[in-house]
């Protein structure tokens, strides 16, 4: 079973995204903010991260930028945040995929499949 990170400081969206992660089979952990994540993180290592960006504490793109200092965990951003501009640094800083918000679970979930899927063919 592929164990998902949300962090996401809104309790409804970590909600119903945990709500459907489960009846998909997948084990769910949650962090409310950057720093939390971090300390979450230091413990334990997901299979996968879903991402906000805009966090209390310590920002999604620093938490990016941390994460990726000693890991490959596969990180879906899942944002509100649509420039280009953003979509670019995020991306180009660490992110696997980019999601805004709202969005569809059906994409969601298959772009979940995907870097599920990549991640397995690099173990």
């Amino acid at each position: 079973m592929s164990h998902i990170l949300i962090i996401d400081d809104d309790i409804h969206i970590n909600e119903m995204l945990e709500e459907v992660l489960i009846q998909e089979g997948y084990q769910v952990s949650h962090a409310y903010s950057g720093t939390e994540a971090l300390l979450f993180l230091a413990n334990e290592k997901p299979d996968l991260i879903l991402l906000d960006l805009m966090l209390p504490g310590l920002s999604g793109e620093e938490l990016i930028r941390q994460i990726r200092e000693n890991s490959r965990i596969p990180v879906i951003v899942l944002t509100a945040k649509n420039a280009l501009e953003d979509k670019v640094e995020v991306l180009g800083g660490g992110a696997d995929d980019y999601l805004t918000k709202p969005f569809e679970l059906e994409e969601l979930w298959v772009r979940i499949q995907v870097q599920l899927r990549h991640r397995g063919s690099m173990a």
